[in-house]
């Protein structure tokens, strides 16, 4: 490639480099920065995520449903019938879990039918194996069976019918407790120890549709009022292949009795697998993914964070083939009770709040932290807003908030954002001295030039007849002629017309002329040499005679000369030169 390419395209590259580093460190001195980056610690997890930021605003919105159901078994024996428990109290109080989710401001309560009027089914088998022990006990002390029997073996033949037995039970009680997302890390140490203010008792069945039918409710709690909600969807528009988000309370989560795990909801991701209808018109979505015992109740939650579908019930195994309700069974029951399921004011407030922390504009941490701080002080139970707000005020001390640049910036806020952004200053600094230091290698290599360039060029002579440097290379192919100095017009011959071509013949010469050194001081650097490009001859005396002859294009020259002083023609024969190869 030839070097002036190479050249150019380095001096291209410097160039870019150098703007590009010198607009970067304009950037930084201008006040602009870095922007504020979410990592997963964040409270509230991947909060860029739009379906994160929306499970993560609903959340405080879903509670825990604790159903007690006092149960007495009334057993056949072939002495008689006999009631247990035997110590004469109401009965085995059977405990169920479920979950639920705030659809209105005004303690209104969306979950399935069954966590609040338990199947008669399920109560049947729990309050067999419940009361499998004492009968187990009364069979082995009191009717004296022979050979013993185990708890196992009573309550097997109970569920099969060998053992007869019927069942009684009371009105099935319900209690609502807040989640950890709404009340923050308790500090009681049972779960008989939790703060009254943290559940309510259930004081009513608003409406609802059977399990056998399909299967949801809406109750109703009177101490809890402008509470987090989430809105009912449009449950039409789910389809196969959708993905949904389910928070619950499932009975596996329970790893730990401590309040604060037990209140702590789960979130799993659902994938649609097909849209059905049970024998009796209920719409279903069917759907794969774990959800368990626990969940009954639980909001299926879209993308936007609304409700299209309600955790029902399972077929098979534990975590296999799971249904949920169709969220429009639920719109059916709101309707006919005429709700109000406009977001309330704590709602306005703490969506609004939240979207400010989640995202990622200039200032968005201190208005995060002045919205967050109001809600905490209007709603003092929501405790579970204090991780956002001291998180939130953590960014909001280092956070560089974009001003509008005056004509001359205050000392104090130059020398502040030197401060803050030393580092990133200090590379753009080395950036940009780094650019400059490569220009500067790149001029000096091109400054290393030969003393000839190897292109054609038009050289002239010195006045004195003379070259101060070595004669350039003969060209082989035609080229600008050279200009010499112009010789007085002392003889103008007349051109022959009979020898249009030839050039007259030279007068005679006795003897080859012999040139004279230039004077020491006109040329003090270069030996002496003949020199063929003088113009005339010199005598014993060292005058110098002028000795010229016509030439084929009528002009009169030197005879020792290579081309005419007027108009440029070569002459026929050229004095030897030596050429030089660089």
């Amino acid at each position: 490639m030839d070097r002036s390419i190479k050249t150019r395209g380095r001096i291209k590259l410097l160039s870019m480099l150098c703007m590009a580093g010198i607009i970067s460190l304009m950037s930084l001195l201008a006040g602009g920065g870095i922007a504020s980056a979410y990592t997963y610690d964040i409270p509230g997890g991947n909060v860029a995520d739009p379906v994160v930021r929306a499970v993560d605003i609903a959340q405080p919105a879903v509670v825990r449903i604790i159903t007690q159901v006092d149960g007495k078994l009334i057993v056949n024996f072939a002495a008689g019938n006999v009631t247990f428990p035997q110590d004469g109290s109401n009965g085995y109080p059977l405990v169920t879990s479920g979950s639920g989710t705030f659809i209105s401001a005004h303690g209104d309560i969306l979950t399935a039918d069954h966590v609040v009027n338990p199947a008669q089914a399920d109560l049947d088998n729990f309050l067999q194996q419940t009361a499998a022990q004492d009968v187990a006990t009364y069979m082995d002390q009191t009717l004296k069976v022979n050979p013993p029997v185990s708890a196992a073996q009573v309550a097997q033949a109970l569920a099969s019918g060998q053992l007869n037995s019927t069942s009684q039970y009371d009105t099935p009680t319900s209690r609502v407790y807040l989640s950890f997302a709404f009340t923050g890390p308790l500090s009681a140490t049972s779960f008989q120890s939790i703060p009254s203010t943290v559940y309510s008792n259930v004081d009513r069945i608003e409406a609802q549709s059977a399990v056998n039918q399909k299967d949801v409710a809406i109750i109703h709690v009177s101490n809890m009022d402008n509470m987090p909600m989430v809105q009912l969807g449009d449950s039409s528009g789910v389809q196969a292949q959708d993905q949904l988000t389910i928070i619950g309370f499932p009975g596996n989560g329970d790893v730990s009795t401590t309040p604060t795990n037990l209140l702590t909801s789960s979130v799993n991701t659902v994938n649609v697998s097909s849209i059905k209808t049970t024998d009796t018109g209920a719409p279903l979505i069917q759907v794969g993914g774990n959800v368990e015992r626990g969940d009954s109740g639980g909001p299926a939650l879209d993308s936007t964070g609304k409700v299209v579908g309600i955790v029902s019930f399972g077929i098979g195994t534990q975590g296999s083939t799971s249904f949920l309700q169709a969220g429009n069974s639920a719109r059916q029951l709101v309707q006919q009770l005429s709700l109000n399921t406009a977001p309330g004011a704590f709602q306005t407030a703490w969506s609004k709040a939240f979207n400010d922390y989640s995202v990622t504009s200039s200032g968005h941490w201190r208005k995060a932290v002045q919205e967050l701080q109001q809600l905490a002080t209007t709603y003092p139970q929501f405790k579970g807003v204090n991780r956002y707000l001291v998180y939130a005020q953590q960014q909001a001390q280092t956070e560089k908030v974009a001003v509008t640049p005056t004509s001359t910036p205050s000392s104090t806020q130059a020398s502040s954002f030197l401060a803050n952004n030393w580092p990133l200053l200090a590379v753009g600094v080395v950036v940009v001295l780094g650019v400059l230091l490569f220009g500067v290698v790149i001029a000096r290599g091109r400054g290393k030039k030969p003393a000839l360039a190897t292109s054609k060029q038009n050289y002239s002579a010195p006045a004195n007849g003379a070259y101060p440097f070595t004669p350039p290379p003969v060209n082989q192919g035609p080229s600008p002629s050279p200009s010499f100095p112009q010789p007085p017009q002392t003889y103008q011959p007349q051109r022959n017309p009979s020898m249009p071509f030839g050039p007259p013949p030279a007068p005679p010469v006795s003897q080859p002329p012999v040139w004279p050194a230039p004077p020491q001081s006109a040329q003090p650097s270069l030996p002496r040499q003949a020199n063929p490009y003088a113009a005339g001859t010199s005598n014993a005396a060292g005058d110098r005679t002028q000795i010229r002859v016509p030439w084929p294009c009528g002009h009169a020259n030197l005879s020792t000369a290579r081309f005419c002083s007027k108009c440029g023609e070569p002459a026929r024969q050229s004095p030897p030169i030596q050429r030089y190869e660089q």
